[in-house]
């Protein structure tokens, strides 16, 4: 992702992250870039399929006072979840779960409004977060540009909810994150990033 003007484009943070290494540096440490459609290979069957799917049961849901109150409770689930990757790399993996969460997130807001639009300023509806989302990094870089990606993909939901809804929310300055520790993730205790409690997934990529 790249900030050109006052406009978010969004790039693979590994496409980035990569592109500053040399082939053999790459190789040694199994750096790959991994596609966003492998991506959902890993993270759809992980926890956003079943999430679509009880979305699609609240919505078929046909007393509006139940419905709403499920989709509540719905949208706090989505902001309880807590994601871990232990060999996060630049975050691609993170940052697209993120970015799926928060996408789910729009569609139970836009659903809750009817798909009214813009409805004046209200409160702030947005539950999810990117402390929900936790990484170990051996690369001291790719620690930062896992950091920088999450942050910016925070910037452009808020851009795509303010479409939805009009709030007052300012972007600037960005919030303290720290949830990306630099580490081995094979040396490092993981209870030390994120207690156990409060994990619900670990993303694992396939071999």
């Amino acid at each position: 992702m790249i900030l050109i003007g006052a406009r978010l484009v969004r790039l693979s943070s590994e496409q980035f992250f990569e592109s500053t290494l040399n082939p053999d540096t790459r190789r040694s440490g199994g750096m790959h870039y991994t596609s966003i459609a492998n991506i959902h290979k890993v993270i759809d069957p992980l926890f956003l399929d079943a999430l679509k799917k009880e979305f699609q049961a609240i919505k078929a849901i046909t007393l509006e006072r139940q419905q709403r109150q499920k989709l509540d409770a719905f949208q706090d689930k989505l902001a309880s979840l807590n994601f871990f990757d232990p060999a996060c790399g630049s975050g691609n993996f993170l940052t697209e779960s993120y970015v799926s969460l928060r996408r789910l997130e729009n569609e139970v807001i836009t659903f809750r409004e009817k798909g009214q639009g813009t409805l004046g300023d209200i409160a702030n509806p947005i539950k999810v977060d990117i402390h929900q989302f936790y990484g170990i990094e051996i690369n001291d870089f790719a620690v930062s540009v896992a950091t920088t990606a999450l942050w910016i993909a925070e910037q452009q939901m808020l851009q795509e909810t303010q479409k939805l809804v009009s709030f007052n929310v300012k972007p600037l300055p960005l919030k303290a994150y720290h949830n990306i520790h630099e580490g081995n993730a094979l040396r490092t205790d993981w209870s030390e990033v994120i207690t156990p409690e409060k994990l619900d997934y670990i993303i694992i990529r396939p071999l």
